[in-house]
Order: C-alpha cells, then sequence, then structure tokens
C-alpha cells in the first residue's frame, strides 16, 4: 500500500483525540454473548476473523439519524450517500464498501433485500422493530455467494421474548414524521406473536445545488417521500427439539423525486419468510428456511423547460445556464420516461451443524436455491415543443425481461490444533444461469399521432456460470486481551438482469449485454484487536482485487459493433445515428478490473460509568489496474476519499439524561468520471450531529436531535456535470418520543 507514513500519523493523531459512539459492543465479558449472524454460522463477535462491527438497538435510540442508511454513515469502511434513500431513485441506492462499489450484500434477518432487477438495496423494506445490524468487512461469498464481495450487512430484528411493546413518534424539519408500533405478545410456552408497523412523511428539500436552479432546473422542487412497513411473525415450538417461525410483511413507498409534476417512484408489495430447526442431539442441528417476495415497481422520470420565445422546450439550456429570456418565461413540466418493474423472488436454504470434540470443533454443510424473475417495460418521451407539447410524444419503447436461479453448496470447519489458534476454512460452489432473456426495442415516429416502427431485437442468448469461493481465516489469542486475525478469501457478483436485458435512453441509448460475466474478487487483510475492561483498539489491514467489472463504454465510428447492439440498431450500424438509434450508444462490458488497499483503525474508552468516548480513521486507495471503457488506470476512484475520519461522545450527565455528538470527516474525492475535462471535486468536509436523550421514568423518553448542526452544504454523490450535483442532507432538527410498555 502507498498510505505515507505521514499520514498514518495524522490519521492515528485523529485516533487518539477524536470522539465516537461504540461501534463494537462491550469489551471484556460481554463481548461474548453477542452471536454475529451475518457469518452465517453463528459465530460469536469475540471469534469473528474478520472486523466486524455491531450496532446495538441502544446505539440507534441515540443516533441523530433517522434511517438505517444514515446510521451506517458512521461505519469504518461504509460510504454512503449523505442524500437519505427516501431522497434519491431507488435504483441508485448502493454502498461503497472499502473502495467497491456496488458489492456489498445487505440482509435483513439473513434474506437478502436487493432489488432483483437492479442489484440495489431497497431500503424501504426495513422494519422498525431492529435489534442490532451486524456489518462483517471483506468477501463473503464462501458463506453467502453472490453480491456479497465487500461485506455482508444483516439487519437483524427482534424476537418477542416478554409480553412488551413500543411506540414511536417523530417530527422533523421539513415536514417529517415518523411513527411506530411494536408489539411482542408471548401466548404460551410454545407460541409467540410479533407485531411491527410503521409510517412515515417527508416533504423532503431540493437536492439540487442553489446556484444552479434556476438557471439549469427550472420547474425542480423538494424531492418528497412517504412509505409504510407492516411484518407480522409467529414464533413456535411444539416439542423441545423442533422450533419455527413464519413471518409476513407488507411494504410501500412513493417518491417524487425533483419535484417535478411528472416525476414519482412507487414501490410496492408483500414478502414472507419461515424456517424449522430440528435439534438431534447438543452436538447437532439441521436447519430450514424459505423466502420470498413480490414487488411492482412503477417510476416517471420528470424534467422541466422554459418555454419563452424564441426557445422551445426542445433547446437545450445553454452551458452557461438559461438565459434572462428563458427564465422569465413559462416553465413546461413533463416526463421523459416511464417503467415498469414487476419482480418476483424465491429462496430456500438447508444447513446442517456438527459440533466436535478435538482439533476439529464445528462443521456445517449447507445448500441454498434463489430464482428471481423481473422485466422493465420503459417508454421514452420526446422533449415537448410548441409544435408538440403534450400530445404522446413517445420516442421509443423498450422491453427487456429475464430469469436466473442460483444454486448452490457450501461447507465450513473450526479446527482448534492449539487452544489459542482457531482456523476457519470455508469454500462454496455457486452455479447461477440466466434464461428466457429477452431485449426488444421499437422506435415510434416524430408526428402529432407517433407511429410505431419495427421492432427490433428479441430473444437474447442464455448462459450458466460456475463459481468456486474458498476462504481461510485464523484467529490467535497472544493473550487475555491481544488477539491477532488474518483472512484470505475469494468472492463473486454476478451481473443483474439490468446489465444482460435492460436497454434504456432517450438521446442517448444504453445495451444490455447478455453474455456478461461474474465479477470476481480475491481478497486478504490482517488484523489486530486489543480488549479490555474499559479499552478497546482495532487496527485491519487489507488489499481487495477485482477482476471483470461491469462497465460502459461508448460505440465509435470505426469499432467493432457487438452483436447485442446490432440486434438493437441495426446490422449496419457503425456507430453514427440511423433509424433506429442515436449516434451515441453504450454497451455494457467487464472492462474493469481494480485494486483496493485500506487501514482501518477503531478504538472505544469507557473512560467513566457514564462517559464513553471512540473512534475510527480510514484511509482508502483504490484505483483500476486494467480497463477498456477510456477510464484512467492508477488514479484514485470517484467517490472514494482517501481518509475519513469520525467520533462520537456519549455522556450521561444525569442519571436519565444522555447527551450523544457525532462527527464526521471526508478528505476530498473526486465526483465526475476520471477521464472528464474538468474534473469535479468535493473538497475535504465535516458533519456534526447530536442528541439529547432523557428518560422521564415507567418506560418513557423523549429526544432531541439535530442533524449537520453546521449547516453543512456538500455532496457525495457522482456528477457528469456541474449543475448535476446533488447536495446532502440540510441541517435537521427533530424530536422523537417513545414509550415502552
Amino acid at each position: 500500500m502507498n498510505i505515507s507514513v505521514g499520514a498514518l500519523g495524522i490519521s492515528l493523531m485523529v485516533l487518539g483525540c477524536s470522539v465516537v459512539r461504540a461501534e463494537e459492543s462491550n469489551p471484556g465479558e460481554g463481548l461474548a454473548e453477542v452471536v454475529v449472524n451475518a457469518t452465517r454460522f453463528d459465530t460469536k463477535l469475540q471469534d469473528v476473523p474478520l472486523h466486524t462491527t455491531i450496532i446495538s438497538k441502544e446505539d440507534l435510540e441515540y443516533s441523530p439519524a433517522a434511517t438505517v442508511d444514515q446510521v451506517l454513515r458512521q461505519v469504518p469502511g461504509l460510504l454512503i450517500p449523505g442524500s437519505p434513500f427516501y431522497t434519491t431513485d431507488p435504483t441508485g441506492n448502493n454502498i461503497t464498501f472499502r473502495g467497491l462499489s456496488k458489492k456489498v450484500l445487505v440482509l435483513v434477518d439473513g434474506v437478502p433485500i436487493i432489488d432483483p432487477f437492479y442489484t440495489t438495496i431497497e431500503w424501504f423494506r426495513v422494519p422498525s422493530n431492529i435489534d442490532r445490524v451486524e456489518i462483517v468487512r471483506g468477501g463473503g461469498s464462501a458463506a453467502w455467494g453472490n453480491l456479497a464481495v465487500g461485506g455482508v450487512i444483516n439487519i437483524v430484528t427482534s424476537r418477542p421474548q416478554l409480553n412488551d411493546g413500543e411506540a414511536s413518534f417523530t417530527g422533523a424539519s421539513m415536514g417529517t414524521y415518523r411513527a411506530s408500533i411494536n408489539k411482542n405478545e408471548v401466548v404460551n410456552d410454545y407460541l409467540s406473536i410479533g407485531l411491527s408497523a410503521d409510517t412515515f412523511q417527508s416533504d423532503g428539500y431540493n437536492n439540487a445545488p442553489r446556484a444552479f436552479r434556476a438557471g439549469f432546473w427550472p420547474g425542480r422542487g423538494d424531492s418528497s417521500a412517504s412509505g409504510q412497513n407492516f411484518r407480522i411473525g409467529a414464533y413456535f415450538q411444539p416439542t423441545a427439539d423442533l422450533s419455527g417461525f413464519l413471518r409476513a410483511g407488507y411494504h410501500v413507498q412513493k417518491q417524487d423525486i425533483g419535484g417535478y409534476a411528472d416525476g414519482a417512484n412507487n414501490q410496492k408489495g408483500p414478502d414472507f419468510q419461515g424456517g424449522l430447526t430440528e435439534t438431534f442431539d447438543a452436538a447437532s442441528r439441521l436447519a430450514a428456511t424459505f423466502y420470498g417476495q413480490n414487488v411492482n415497481f412503477t417510476k416517471y422520470n420528470g424534467a422541466g423547460c422554459y418555454v419563452a420565445s424564441p426557445y422551445a422546450c426542445g433547446a437545450f439550456v445553454s452551458g452557461s445556464g438559461a438565459s434572462a429570456e428563458q427564465r422569465g418565461g413559462q416553465v413546461l413540466q413533463y416526463a421523459t420516461s416511464y417503467d415498469a418493474n414487476p419482480y418476483r423472488e424465491r429462496g430456500a436454504s438447508l444447513i446442517y451443524s456438527h459440533t466436535f470434540h478435538g482439533v476439529l470443533t464445528d462443521a456445517q454443510l449447507g445448500a441454498d436455491y434463489r430464482a428471481i424473475s423481473a422485466s422493465d417495460a420503459q417508454q421514452a418521451y420526446r422533449t415537448p415543443t410548441l409544435a408538440l407539447p403534450q400530445v404522446l410524444r413517445v420516442q421509443r419503447t423498450n422491453y427487456g425481461a429475464g430469469d436466473q436461479d442460483f444454486f448452490a453448496v457450501f461447507s465450513q470447519i473450526k479446527l482448534r490444533p492449539i487452544d489459542r489458534l482457531e482456523v476457519t476454512i470455508s469454500a462454496r460452489e455457486d452455479r447461477y444461469q440466466s434464461s428466457n432473456g429477452t431485449a426488444i426495442q421499437t422506435n415510434y415516429s416524430n408526428a402529432a399521432t407517433p407511429v410505431a416502427g419495427s421492432p427490433q431485437g428479441g430473444a437474447v442468448p442464455g448462459g450458466s456460470k460456475t463459481k468456486f469461493d474458498p476462504s481461510l481465516s485464523l484467529r490467535y489469542q497472544g493473550t487475555q486481551s491481544l488477539s491477532f486475525r488474518g483472512s484470505v478469501y475469494e468472492a463473486f457478483r454476478a451481473p443483474g438482469l439490468n446489465n444482460l436485458y435492460r436497454s434504456f435512453g432517450s438521446s442517448s441509448i444504453s445495451i444490455a449485454n447478455p453474455l456478461l460475466g461474474p465479477e470476481t474478487l480475491v481478497g486478504k487483510e490482517l488484523g489486530m484487536d486489543w480488549r479490555s475492561d474499559r479499552f478497546s483498539f482495532g487496527l485491519t489491514v487489507f488489499q481487495e482485487n477485482v477482476r471483470n467489472m461491469v462497465a460502459t463504454y461508448q460505440i465509435n465510428a470505426g469499432s467493432v459493433v457487438p452483436a447485442p447492439v446490432q440486434a438493437i440498431c441495426g446490422a449496419t450500424y457503425t456507430g453514427a445515428a440511423n433509424v433506429f438509434c442515436p449516434g451515441t450508444v453504450s454497451f455494457y462490458t467487464n472492462g474493469q478490473d481494480e485494486r483496493s488497499n485500506g487501514v482501518e483503525l477503531d478504538a472505544k474508552w469507557q473512560i467513566a460509568p457514564v462517559l464513553n468516548l471512540a473512534t475510527y480513521v480510514t484511509g482508502t486507495q483504490a484505483y483500476y489496474t486494467r480497463t477498456t471503457t477510456g477510464d484512467p488506470i492508477d488514479r484514485q476512484l470517484p467517490l472514494v476519499p482517501r481518509f475519513v475520519a469520525g467520533g462520537n461522545f456519549t455522556w450521561d450527565t444525569l442519571e436519565n439524561w444522555a447527551q450523544f455528538v457525532d462527527v464526521r470527516y471526508n478528505s476530498s474525492m473526486t465526483l465526475s468520471s476520471l477521464n472528464a475535462s474538468p474534473l469535479f471535486r468535493q473538497g475535504g468536509y465535516a458533519v456534526v450531529d447530536l442528541s439529547s436523550t432523557y428518560r422521564f421514568g415507567h418506560g418513557f423518553a423523549a429526544s432531541v436531535a439535530v442533524q449537520n448542526i453546521f449547516d453543512k452544504t456538500y455532496t457525495d454523490g457522482s456528477a457528469s456535470v456541474l449543475q448535476g450535483i446533488t447536495v446532502a442532507l440540510p441541517r435537521t432538527v427533530s424530536m422523537t418520543l417513545r414509550q415502552k410498555f
């Protein structure tokens, strides 16, 4: 790694003086009580050989952040946009993990909440009854398979233990409110029931930079959203050896992105999961689970344009912004495209576990199956003009659909050759196949009543791939307080259905590639942990190498035109506009390799029973080592700051009154692609959040929180043009009332 000694020294200084809330559970004896399900094999936190963070229920209650994605911004190694998920398009809900983008598996109770078509994160499906969040860094494909490349995040919900419940209400800036109720009922020794329901509403904010709104974004307003979650679960144990559960939910999210009259993202649908566990004896058990979801996702992309003469809406706003004449004229709002995305997902797992006495201590053997089916029907519309204001304006339609099936077998063994050394060996064989693929494009004439042309494309080739992912981890307990760990692993990410089958666009088109192969990772990390009753410190050094990343490149005149492009644009297409395609056509390819090196430091110090400090610093270098898409190599990748430092401080000023302050610093980073001229940059910035919580007794508590207390204007989203920057959440004040019963 080329992280300089001086920079590392500065990081250590920050580590020593910053303040951060505890990112891991209390050190010492309490550590052994936390079992990490994100490892797939119920590993105690102190025994996990990868850098792991636990966010407890208490951490979530103290946090000023309103949503889980914003809470996760404080976790070392994770880069999550400062615009909450409900203010941005769902097709862009991703996490950058250790410098690797779109390569993290997010679960709720061990079930993926990954959009089956776009492979983005379905944050709207996260229920309110969260018990804890587990974050395990490093390749997890040996346990989970597809998508567990940069790491695994498992959101664990509460299970009924007592006849209790909780209700909460939050009112916040920007017309925001949240309300939830969770109720647990233990019916008898054999049956318990859990209920969770919540609702959310926000008028949102305008996330376009203020300086560019009038000149470049006519008609743009606040991005607002609403959502509801309902979930019910039954947990049963008919015999001493047999236990199980059934859960079902319904989830809704409605968004108005950009505040346009014709802009909306709506998602809704049910999900379910269940399982049985048979315990044969004290040493062995068999667990079976199943899950599924149906989602109906519809979206209108909205826009606005100036109508002032002589500028019809068909004219582009100039590079310097709209003229005074344009700004003084009428604004016409319209839709640029409409998408209908129905999804269907089903999955199941079977795991047998056995414990032993001797060098071999544990063994697991399992199998997974996941099947997804999805489609996208898009209509792209021409920009309205004075001659063609609102009549249909259909420019083209694209239809893409297909299925993916994943089959896998996996195993893990744990060895203890000596008392202080534990060796974990895991391996998984995944086979996935893509089938029933379709990619069709139909162009329409430019007339008051558009006429459909002949459809282009049709059925596309399917295919199957096999991927073997091993993992080897060691953990050595040097002393009672000091331990060392190391891991090497492989992982993979299969291309999503949108990469394989979805072609889309208007003035430019991106064409899917049904022949894409998987992205593959080889990673390694070394770490050490010091834990005592009142202090803990962790250091992790990692290197991740990803090959065959999915990217796009532009078809230029004289370049070889792949068969999928010819199927849509015609056999004679050469990169110049014709009756089927515009002059700008992009195509997916496995055209990039990436390397990410880094160091992660975190510490916690319980100064007194009422005072806790904690901190973290990460240094990351991420760059392409090979590219066929025109991007330069050996340069820091966009949206990956070289250094991130954070801290929080928790002080119980009175027996029932607690204060929480969180600080996060990002160093400067590039926002645009590396071949853009000029490069768009975000300078280093710091964001401060705080909350104050008072517990009145009898389970009642009140909290006041402020996010971005100094109202820092910043961005951590990509931008192809300067005016396309997305501004993160401004200062937000909220008050929460919580009653436990």
